[in-house]
């Protein structure tokens, strides 16, 4: 779980996360107004071809793409989709977070988003990652490596908040999270390849060249001790209207092996980045995994300090809720108003 903003609660109270629907990176401001799209038919379930287009058509998508002093595409700046929750706090101070009330809370029909691709698992491996699915509750578990303070790894990382920094033959992507603390990666441009006596670490080595305004990304050289999705999810935009963003969450997509390859593609359409990835495990998938793609709007915000300790995540903490431990009349609710976001 990840609480980007202090101004949500007190943040003095002792917590206890009792989690609903499980534990999910949390933004205390909703989707912008000024980049919702004109609203989908009630009820009717959207394609993955017609959620692309959505997407390609909000506003933050159709302003002018900033360029660099060599021609490509900046991709520089601060990108995150903030998620709907409700807070409350009762009066013994414990804190009770609803992920995704106000999607509960709609009346009438909303669009049905298409489920996200999931990895082909060979068998034994498949069997590996049902087991722990299995154990947890909603998506989340304290078996996620993130609960350890280990580095989310390519390409869950790529979900955001974070910074790019972008020069004509380095480009430096921040990570903005208090399950790993600051994280880095460099994607090096200058045409030089993967280092031939490459060791394994948990965000690899990434080598990218442009193709017309995309900058293509190899990524080798991760070590196992990651997950490529899972319990976090991912936050996309709101692409119809409706009054919360959309949560993608790849259930399957976890465990890999060191011989995990991925290419990532990123896209700047004005005020968007549309994140595409192809992972590739010749010892456990019987197949190349393509992501559903990513949507990450940019934001006028500063990057924040952040750490990361075993206590931090709370992990100890995660635990099954019990009727009494929801809300009840009287106690303090905190909802952000719908158009926070700007």
């Amino acid at each position: 779980m990840y609480l980007r903003s202090s101004k949500c609660l007190n943040t003095s109270a002792h917590f206890l996360v009792m989690l609903w629907l499980g534990a999910i990176s949390l933004f205390c401001v909703p989707a912008a107004a000024q980049n919702r799209a004109p609203a989908a038919k009630p009820g009717r379930v959207v394609t993955s071809e017609e959620l692309q287009k959505a997407y390609l058509d909000l506003p933050a998508a159709k302003l002018p793409t900033p360029r660099a002093s060599d021609g490509h595409p900046d991709l520089s700046g601060f990108y995150f989709n903030p998620l709907d929750i409700t807070v409350t706090r009762s009066a013994d101070g414990n804190i009770y977070y609803g992920f995704g009330e106000t999607r509960a809370a709609t009346k009438g029909p909303v669009p049905q988003y298409p489920e996200p691709t999931e990895p082909s698992y060979k068998p034994e491996y498949f069997a590996k990652v049902k087991a722990i699915v299995d154990n947890q509750y909603g998506p989340t578990t304290p078996d996620d490596p993130n609960f350890d303070c280990k580095p989310s790894g390519v390409p869950r990382a790529s979900t955001g908040p974070l910074q790019i920094v972008q020069t004509p033959k380095l480009i430096v992507i921040l990570y903005e999270s208090n399950f790993i603390s600051q994280n880095f990666r460099l994607i090096y441009t200058d045409g030089r390849p993967h280092p031939k006596d490459m060791e394994t670490t948990y965000m690899g080595d990434s080598v990218g060249h442009w193709e017309g305004d995309t900058l293509v990304v190899d990524v080798a050289g991760l070590n196992d001790e990651t997950w490529l999705g899972g319990a976090q999810g991912h936050t996309e935009p709101a692409a119809f209207a409706e009054p919360f963003n959309h949560q993608i969450t790849e259930r399957f997509a976890l465990i890999h092996s060191e011989q995990e390859h991925v290419i990532e593609r990123y896209t700047r359409n004005g005020n968007m980045l549309v994140y595409e990835a192809t992972v590739d495990d010749p010892v456990m998938f019987t197949k190349p995994w393509v992501l559903t793609p990513r949507h990450l709007l940019i934001r006028n915000e500063r990057f924040l300090e952040t750490f990361c300790t075993p206590s931090s995540t709370d992990k100890i903490h995660i635990q099954r809720p019990t009727e009494s431990d929801r809300p009840h009349l009287g106690d303090e609710i905190f909802h952000p108003p719908a158009d926070a976001a700007k």
